[in-house]
């Protein structure tokens, strides 16, 4: 963003390798700035090429510039380490998002933070792994480049005295060892290439420059069994992770700089980090995992599912598909779907018991899952859910299965409610059910961490694929457009699900596209360290979540329907006004409160109860949508089980898939009730 709008905007700096052997690297800030393309923040990239001298020579751009509020990169810890003293002389915020060489932020001065965990973690992470699978002697190939010759230092270091060690710069290993393989990734994959003969079954695992699909391109035939050490949760969310944070930061405060700027930034972010800027790490090894290595798809005429709609319905379901071995096309129409601008609150309880039990089941696969749900970026604030005169027998019952779910939550008076969170006006209410476990995800990097999840499972996942037709070939398969023949497709398309269903829209439902809008609030001075839960009224609508370290996000349901297509522009003072009007009697320090930012665009309501299940007249084709505002909370489950129903819709045309979930016929006694609901030839509620 150049030219009047970087005039308008904050402007950030994005630097890293955009050509040369590691641009692969360098889409990932692209797609990550694309994410957050809505925020009014101007992004301006400069090319480091991946090399450490021209890291130094882009700083300097930056800082004679003079015009930037904060930098996003270095991807090379080595370039980060020559550009950190000049960005700090100019109090110039920086987020490394993947930079991990160990004390980088040495003498930082608090203006960097970095959102991974340093290359002593992937040391003992790999020495971890090369344990777990009984090898007692660990060589270290290098390819001689400045990052796999430091990897191979900390790995000596990490693995010593316990393991027997052996560095070497060629393909050296004795038959039988374990070996971990150092440097970038197109230098790791050249000597993978080299090595003969090929032993069957050796344990390989390659450091985390390769997690990236152009590695196992390079690598071809010899990445077969090759393991990779990566940042838990994948370097995609943690990318779009940073942008959000300075997106968050800068569309509410973007005149804030330096170490104001950077401390408005953490409030911002999902992870905690320390006081230096590190991320706080409870073990050796931590926020690193080791996993086999992502094979990318190859692109075909014909998959087994298409899942049409990549909001974060259809990415989970992309995932669950592809982990059953599936081979998915993952339609993504672009545009705005509803999940790019949703609050993402997540909680359990529901006063509806099927939904109820299908949030329950989302906790226990992901939200409750606390360093998973933290790579999607959740945030556990608590959530709070207020009932007025009367329902406390339907709180008591929720609450009675969420614990027998395993998940913390009570029933309170509302006197308890006003006493912990004085920012709630308990006038009218009876009570509020508390969940310490919930709260909200930031939903730029949940998408992102969904769709990494997809691709490492295989999944293809096909951009500006704005689906029109969906049809039912004489028995045999599903048609797309006209020309994509599937064995099942799953329809979660939001927003655009009844048009493309037509005559096959189940009778006894109906659906409209809805307003929703949010605005962002200044919470009251004296107010911003106390806690403020994810907050829904039943008695009003009205729901709120905190937004950063001083900020609430609180939105209204809006009585207009049939809702065209645009979304994402903000809301007029008068519509502002009329949501401090509605929700102010329950929050009435939005009443004075100013507000920082706003979204307005639309949602897909189904009446009585969302659909998931098989469609009447297309057997095979599987439609999940119409959660209205609540999809974060049930996509994990929903997904388990839309994926379920159409895999079996592939093993009856004979279509076998191969992943490691198995192919039970019945959906698994753990999903429960929620999962057999879905069972049938005709389109059925979620309830």
């Amino acid at each position: 963003m150049r030219g009047r709008d970087a005039r308008r905007h904050p402007r950030v700096a994005v630097v890293g390798p955009f050509s040369g052997p590691r641009a692969a690297w360098g889409e990932l800030l692209s797609s990550a700035v694309d994410a957050v393309r809505r925020a009014p923040v101007a992004w301006e990239f400069f090319d480091d090429q991946g090399d450490a001298e021209q890291g130094r020579v882009r700083a300097d751009e930056i800082v004679t510039d003079g015009g930037f509020a904060a930098v996003v990169g270095h991807f090379n810890s080595l370039g980060a380490g020559h550009a950190l003293p000049v960005y700090r002389e100019h109090r110039l915020p920086v987020l490394l998002p993947l930079a991990t060489a160990p004390g980088l932020l040495d003498g930082s001065g608090g203006l960097a933070l970095r959102l991974c965990s340093d290359d002593a973690g992937q040391a003992a992470a790999v020495v971890a792994a090369c344990r777990e699978q009984g090898h007692e002697r660990l060589e270290v190939v290098h390819d001689g480049s400045g990052y796999g010759l430091r990897l191979a230092g900390l790995l000596r270091e990490a693995a010593e005295p316990e393991l027997s060690v052996g560095v070497h710069s060629s393909w050296s290993a004795a038959s039988g060892t374990a070996v971990a393989l150092c440097g970038v990734h197109h230098g790791a994959a050249s000597l993978l290439r080299s090595r003969t003969p090929r032993e069957r079954g050796r344990w390989i695992v390659a450091t985390d420059d390769c997690d990236i699909p152009e590695f196992a391109e390079l690598a071809g035939a010899a990445v077969e069994g090759v393991r990779v050490a990566r940042l838990a949760g994948g370097p995609a969310a943690r990318v779009v992770a940073a942008c959000a944070a300075l997106a968050g930061a800068l569309g509410k405060h973007p005149e804030r700089r330096g170490e104001r700027l950077v401390e408005t930034v953490r409030g911002e972010l999902a992870c905690a980090l320390d006081a230096r800027g590190e991320p706080v790490d409870s073990s050796p090894g931590a926020g690193w995992e080791v996993v086999p290595v992502a094979v990318p798809p190859t692109t075909r005429g014909s998959y087994d599912v298409a899942v049409v709609g990549a909001g974060v319905v259809g990415r989970a379901t992309a995932a669950e598909l592809a982990e059953r071995g599936r081979s998915v096309a993952l339609l993504d129409g672009g545009g705005d779907a509803a999940s790019t601008v949703s609050g993402a609150l997540v909680r359990a309880f529901e006063a509806d018991p099927a939904e109820r039990a299908r949030a329950i089941r989302s906790f226990q696969l992901l939200w409750g899952r606390e360093e998973r749900a933290a790579a999607h970026g959740f945030r556990r604030t608590g959530a709070l859910v207020l009932f007025g005169p009367g329902g406390r027998a339907a709180a008591v019952e929720g609450v009675a299965d969420l614990v027998a779910g395993g998940l913390a939550a009570e029933v309170l008076d509302i006197d308890d409610v006003t006493r912990r969170w004085p920012l709630i006006d308990g006038g009218g209410l009876e009570g509020a059910v508390w969940e310490p476990g919930g709260g909200y995800a930031v939903a730029a990097v949940a998408l992102a961490a969904m769709a990494d999840r997809a691709r490492r499972a295989g999944a293809h996942i096909v951009h500006g694929t704005a689906v029109r037709t969906l049809a039912d070939d004489s028995g045999s398969a599903v048609v797309v457009d006209g020309h994509l023949r599937v064995a099942a497709a799953v329809l979660a398309a939001g927003c655009g699900t009844p048009q493309l269903l037509g005559e096959h829209w189940p009778a006894g439902h109906t659906a409209r596209t809805k307003r929703i809008q949010y605005a962002i609030f200044e919470r009251p001075s004296g107010m911003r360290g106390d806690p403020f839960p994810a907050l829904v009224d039943l008695t009003t609508g009205m729901w709120a979540r905190p937004d950063g370290l001083d900020a609430v996000l609180a939105g209204f349901p809006v009585e207009e329907w049939n809702v065209p297509p645009a979304a994402d522009t903000g809301l007029t003072s008068a519509q502002i006004d009329a949501l401090r009007e509605r929700a102010g009697p329950r929050l009435p320090f939005l009443t004075g409160a100013k507000a920082l930012t706003s979204v307005r665009g639309r949602d897909l309501y189904v009446s009585p109860a969302p659909l998931l299940g098989s469609v009447p007249g297309l057997p095979r084709t599987v439609v999940a949508a119409g959660w209205s505002g609540s999809g974060f909370k049930a996509a994990p489950a929903a997904a388990e089980t839309a994926a379920e129903l159409a895999d079996r819709a592939c093993r009856a045309q004979g279509r076998n898939g191969s992943g490691s979930h198995g192919q039970a016929d019945t959906v698994s006694d753990e999903e429960g009730k929620v999962g057999k609901r879905a069972e049938g030839s005709e389109a059925l509620p979620a309830s």
